[in-house]
């Protein structure tokens, strides 16, 4: 999540494209959190507050803060005491507010005001992108987009002239239906949970306020919510219909969360079956309106309890539950044993991302040094789709474990950027300056997360105060990173031009090529190095700015100026990014899709393949269609 408010005047100008590029690339909060949690206020944010995981003893709350490397549990903070009405309060101040699990309202309502500005700006714009997004792995802005598509107003509505019927209008519902309603192998479809999570958005009345101003709805009591009834309605009558698919829900641990989607629409099944399958006993209403399976018994929920470690295996082995139903049905007196644990990962029970996030467990078992268990992790990790595996390395003791773990993450991330990538050279300019102070550590840190996803013959890095010089990478690791930037200090004065007159140059890009900068640092330079760029002759078609909060007063901002003067667009990442294992690799595609492509980069190829803006990918992305049997 970007520290700084879009500049007024800059955001009165964005169109569409340009609008989704910043939504992308500044926004790494969730819109939801799946634990206690303070709100704080937090000036200069898009949503003015932040929000930090917290515990509470009694009435006293606790902040929790990752403590430093090989520190497995969290620090505590104090914040102050819990009031009633959910107030924290410290020496008689309001400073923060407790909240339980859940929407973080206002993070979801930024996230669709951004949504609803590209739709006023161009409708069909926006329906594409949600059918682009569809298929990507950001789920909190899938959650948005199919939320905004089952609402907004192109509704198929017919164009009538002087009583004539000339044609319909475009139906965008018609694509917030399909989200709701396809299915996908690769699991990046929406299930119970996010489409709960969809009506969970709609019903938040900052989101509510935008589309009744935005014409979507005409009561002031109830919130507009648009076709989600009706695409959950039909979405449950599928499941209803296919016994199997309702079945297959119940064993993944969704059985409450399909209950509460009937519950939200006011499902009415055609028979008793749909209640027996999610064992759901039906009880009469005060009204007296309910028909079916009103008082039947249902059969009773499988359980574990009473059974022995051995007994538990021999379940597991014959039943093969997933890890999150395996925790549900373990007996609390017996829990995760060494013997369970085992089963559960010669079963199949866990998938590699539980096998990559239960490292810890594993090591404390002893379970690595197991054939069949180790060569499932290894396994595990060689398929690692994000960044996961380096924030687990924190938390585990052998070095070798660690490594392995760093080396899945640094993999994940070259696997998601390389094609991206292509066409492309980078340059990475990292301030080295007096300014950044204690802030050039933190910086070195960052990059040891990013660096190693770009193909080291399409990169050029170099430090700079007044002076630049080149930093060889020698491995495309975190280590070689590292390695690296080793026993490089903060000092002396700032000139972003010293890094592209020494060292940018002589690493010239070719004919097919286009160049993006990166900057790594506080911009605090006075004026600008628009003429050292200019002459460079390297013409990049967009910067990267990588924001590193200095110690002290900032107040220049050489890098967004210098791109305002050349008339490219800056984008900025922001430290938030690298708390997240899924935001690393996401905006750097982001970043690297979102850079234009120019006129002569694109003539030039031919035998390649042509690298695509992201404007251009959305462009060409078809509506989505709702699934035959809807």
């Amino acid at each position: 999540m970007s520290k700084h408010i879009l500049n007024p005047q800059r955001v009165e100008s964005l169109g569409p494209a340009e609008r989704i590029i910043e939504t992308l690339l500044t926004f790494n909060d969730h819109i939801v959190h799946n634990r206690p949690g303070v709100v704080t206020r937090a000036h200069g944010t898009p949503i003015g507050v932040r929000w930090q995981p917290a515990t509470r003893r009694g009435d006293v709350v606790y902040r929790l803060e990752k403590g430093g490397p090989k520190q497995r549990k969290s620090v505590q903070h104090r914040v102050g005491k819990l009031q009633p009405d959910g107030r924290v309060t410290e020496h008689g101040q309001r400073v923060a507010e407790f909240r339980a699990p859940g929407l973080f309202p206002e993070a979801a309502t930024w996230l669709y005001s951004q949504i609803a500005e590209v739709w006023k700006l161009d409708n069909e714009f926006a329906a594409r992108w949600a059918s682009w997004s569809f298929v990507q792995e950001h789920r909190d802005l899938k959650v948005a987009l199919a939320a905004f598509m089952l609402v907004q107003s192109r509704s198929g509505e017919p164009v009538v002239e002087d009583g004539e019927l000339l044609f319909h209008d475009d139906d965008f519902r018609a694509v917030g239906e399909a989200m709701c309603l396809l299915r996908r192998q690769d699991k990046r479809d929406l299930n119970p949970k996010l489409l709960l999570r969809v009506g969970d958005l709609l019903a938040l009345p900052g989101v509510a306020r935008i589309n009744r101003a935005l014409g979507f709805g005409r009561s002031a009591r109830k919130p507009p919510m648009g076709r989600y009834h009706k695409a959950v309605t039909r979405w449950l009558r599928h499941r209803e219909q296919n016994p199997r698919m309702l079945q297959g829900l119940v064993r993944a641990g969704f059985k409450t969360t399909v209950m509460k989607l009937a519950r939200r629409v006011g499902y009415k099944p055609l028979s008793p079956r749909f209640f027996e399958l999610l064992r759901w006993k039906q009880k009469q209403s005060d009204d007296g309106r309910r028909s079916i399976a009103i008082g039947a018994e249902v059969q009773a929920a499988e359980s574990w309890v009473g059974l022995s470690e051995a007994q538990v295996c021999e379940r597991i082995v014959a039943t093969r539950p997933n890890y999150k139903r395996l925790v549900g049905l373990l007996p609390p007196e017996l829990g995760l044993t060494r013997a369970i644990v085992a089963a559960a990962v010669q079963s199949g029970c866990m998938s590699d991302a539980d096998l990559i996030i239960l490292t810890p467990t594993l090591e404390d078992l002893d379970l690595l040094d197991v054939p069949c268990v180790s060569e499932r992790w290894v396994a595990a990790n060689e398929k690692a789709e994000n960044q996961r595996a380096a924030h687990i390395a924190e938390r585990v003791r052998s070095k070798k474990v660690a490594e392995r773990l760093q080396e899945s993450a640094d993999k994940a991330l070259q696997k998601a950027v390389a094609e991206d990538v292509r066409g492309l050279r980078v340059y990475v300019a990292v301030d080295i300056s007096a300014s950044m102070g204690h802030a050039i550590e933190k910086a070195k840190g960052y990059l040891t997360r990013f660096l190693q996803g770009f193909p080291l013959d399409k990169l050029t890095v170099a430090v700079f105060n007044t002076s630049a010089r080149e930093v060889k990478i020698r491995h495309p690791s975190a280590k070689g990173v590292q390695h690296a930037f080793k026993g490089i200090r903060a000092g002396g004065g700032t000139n972003h031009g010293a890094a592209i007159r020494d060292v940018f140059v002589r690493h010239p890009k070719g004919p097919d090529e286009d160049a993006l900068f990166i900057f790594v640092g506080d911009q605090q330079q006075y004026g600008t190095f628009t003429e050292a760029v200019s002459s460079s002759g390297l013409a990049p078609v967009a910067f990267g700015f990588l924001y590193v909060e200095p110690s002290g007063f900032a107040s220049n901002r050489a890098v967004e100026n210098t791109a305002r003067n050349l008339k490219i667009p800056c984008f900025r990442i922001e430290e938030e990014m690298f708390s997240d294992a899924y935001a690393v690799s996401r905006t750097l595609r982001r970043l690297i899709a979102s850079t234009p492509v120019s006129a002569r980069a694109s003539q030039a190829r031919t035998s390649a393949r042509k690298r695509e803006s992201l404007v251009e990918t959305i462009l060409k992305t078809p509506l989505l269609l709702k699934p035959v049997w809807s």
